[in-house]
């Protein structure tokens, strides 16, 4: 009898009792595993994957997967016949079978299929429990591939309804495991896709079909809000000709903050609201959907919470998203503020743009900025420590620093860590060589730079007055003395801008000096009205104010807003 599969939509949740533990969330594949051959298609990463622990307890002569070479797929009636000789197929073989050295497949991966023989005359049930990884169908060309497909475990789609979007697949043959673990042709017309289950099925020439249903990230195989990310966008594609609709479900988790964009097609007004249990989506026949979920961090009753999500429509096709994110950025200690309130501390990396739209008639000794013809921007990069001290930089680079190791007192022979690794924040040149990178490029390991020209001053960075976060205010004088490089006035070629003699022997002023006095207005709401994910904590930004002096004779004035997200939640500099 062939492998007949229900994937149960039970999701397991691992609670924790406090908000300071995680809250992980798992979905449930339950196999039924019939004496003989079986044909199975794991949709789940298991927590524990290997195989020993998958198959424990269960009478398993042999457990093979098909891994492409190259060549095109071979495989015979009666997987009976023999695998081991064919190239291609890996297997595990359980101890103390006498094939057991021959093992060269250790665990189970999400969206691959196994053959699995069973040994006896009972069925036996396994239940897999793990997170679902996005990973898209990967078919060879002109050949078979071995796999199951994304379909719902009610009122599946038959094999020609899947495929009737798909040149490369509609009409090609099919092969099922039957009831006596041989391989037969099946009639796509009549045969329902059964969720699990594990299928040879040929494509002609290339193709990246999905099913009518494709769900794509920007990047990644999860929806994980690391670090200071807030935001990621989902792709929902409607592959077939016909008008559909789409029901994204929160199915796994105790209610993760999630929100998403709804912008109003009319106004253009957007707004944030919180990710209901059963969200609907439709879309025109070939037409992509664009949903983007944020993670609203001040609602998080745990260090990390987790979500899974089930994307559905009307023709029997499914897939699931695993979603999960942290308080925040990893290897960083949380901290509280220096007032002993107990909230959270905006210590950290701050980077933003300030959009400068008004400025003031100089040549009218206008003291009033007024709106400009045209908006520009300038980068601003913002440390807050763990005081709450504000500074002013540059350019910062992000470096690693390696943790450190000790004999483990349990067996000395063995290393166990003392002190783990932790990224940094260097404005200082001269201590880059102690610490290693915190990127891979090019094969290399580099520090991750972070620089602006909106502004210059001799020092690393420039102090602040005031407290950073909605609210609040800082200000800051910044100094462009005429010997500074940047100086706009400085020429080192030309005699008059210079700062030197007729001569060009003796020093001499002749670079006015500019003073910048600016303030940033924190606003407790966001000025656009959307109140996105994160604002408060991890996004802020107001209004923001500036005089110059000294490129004009009158006093220069401009205004304009601000906005800033923290990328790193390192507290100090330079340590």
């Amino acid at each position: 009898m062939s492998v007949r599969m229900k994937t149960l939509v039970a999701l397991a949740l691992l609670v924790a009792g406090t908000a300071a533990v995680a809250q992980v969330a798992t979905r449930t594949q339950t196999l039924t595993l019939e004496p003989g051959w079986n044909a199975i298609h794991v949709e789940i990463e298991p927590q524990d994957n290997r195989m020993a622990t998958v198959f424990a307890d269960i009478p398993v002569a042999s457990v093979w997967r098909w891994l492409p070479t190259g060549a095109e797929a071979r495989f015979v009636e009666d997987p009976a016949d023999g695998l081991e000789n064919i190239e291609g197929w890996f297997a595990w073989f359980p101890e103390p079978r006498p094939e057991a050295f021959l093992t060269n497949l250790f665990r189970i991966n999400a969206n691959t299929a196994y053959l699995v023989h069973i040994e006896g005359s009972q069925s036996h049930q396994i239940d897999l429990v793990g997170r679902p990884v996005l990973v898209p169908l990967r078919w060879q060309t002109d050949s078979f591939t071995l796999t199951g497909l994304p379909v719902a475990d009610v009122d599946p789609p038959t094999f020609a309804e899947f495929f009737s979007n798909s040149g490369n697949h509609a009409g090609q043959p099919i092969y099922q495991l039957d009831d006596d673990g041989r391989w037969q042709p099946v009639d796509p017309a009549a045969t329902v896709i059964e969720s699990g289950e594990a299928y040879w099925i040929f494509t002609r020439g290339n193709s990246r079909y999905q099913g009518r249903l494709d769900v794509v990230l920007d990047q990644g195989e999860s929806m994980e809000f690391a670090a200071a990310l807030d935001e990621i966008r989902i792709v929902v594609r409607n592959r077939s000709d016909l008008p559909g609709s789409f029901l994204v479900r929160r199915v796994g988790g105790v209610g993760m903050p999630l929100s998403f964009r709804n912008e109003d097609p009319d106004t253009g007004e957007v707004g944030w609201p919180f990710l209901p249990s059963v969200l609907p989506l439709t879309a025109d026949g070939r037409e992509d959907v664009f949903l983007t979920l944020g993670a609203v961090r001040r609602e998080f009753t745990a260090s990390r919470m987790e979500e899974i999500l089930e994307i559905t429509d009307e023709f029997g096709e499914r897939m699931f998203l695993h979603v999960g994110g942290n308080t925040l950025q990893p290897f960083v200690a949380p901290v509280r503020d220096a007032k002993g309130s107990g909230a959270p501390s905006l210590a950290g990396l701050w980077i933003g743009e300030v959009e400068v739209d008004a400025v003031s008639e100089s040549q009218l000794g206008g003291v009033t900025p007024t709106d400009a013809p045209q908006t520009f921007t300038q980068r601003f990069l913002i440390h807050v420590d763990s005081s709450g001290q504000v500074r002013l930089l540059k350019d910062v680079i992000q470096m690693w620093e390696e943790g450190t190791l000790i004999p483990s007192d349990e067996d000395p022979s063995m290393l166990e860590v003392d002190e783990p690794g932790r990224y940094v924040l260097i404005t200082d040149p001269a201590l880059i060589g102690l610490y290693t990178g915190a990127v891979n490029r090019g094969g290399r390991s580099v520090g991750q730079r972070f620089s602006t020209v909106a502004y210059d001053f001799p020092s690393d960075s420039l102090l602040f007055d005031g407290e950073f976060g909605p609210g609040n205010q800082i200000t800051t004088t910044l100094v462009i003395e005429s010997d500074l490089p940047t100086n706009p006035f400085l020429h080192r070629y030309h005699p008059d801008h210079d700062n030197k003699d007729a001569q060009f022997l003796n020093p001499r002023i002749e670079a006015y000096q500019v003073v910048r006095e600016m303030r940033l207005n924190f606003l407790v709401e966001d000025p656009t009205g959307s109140t996105p994910p994160g604002w408060g904590q991890t996004l802020v930004g107001g209004e923001f104010e500036e005089s110059i002096t000294g490129l004009h004779k009158n006093t220069i004035f401009t205004s304009g807003e601000f906005r800033l997200r923290r990328i790193s939640a390192v507290p100090v500099l330079n340590q």
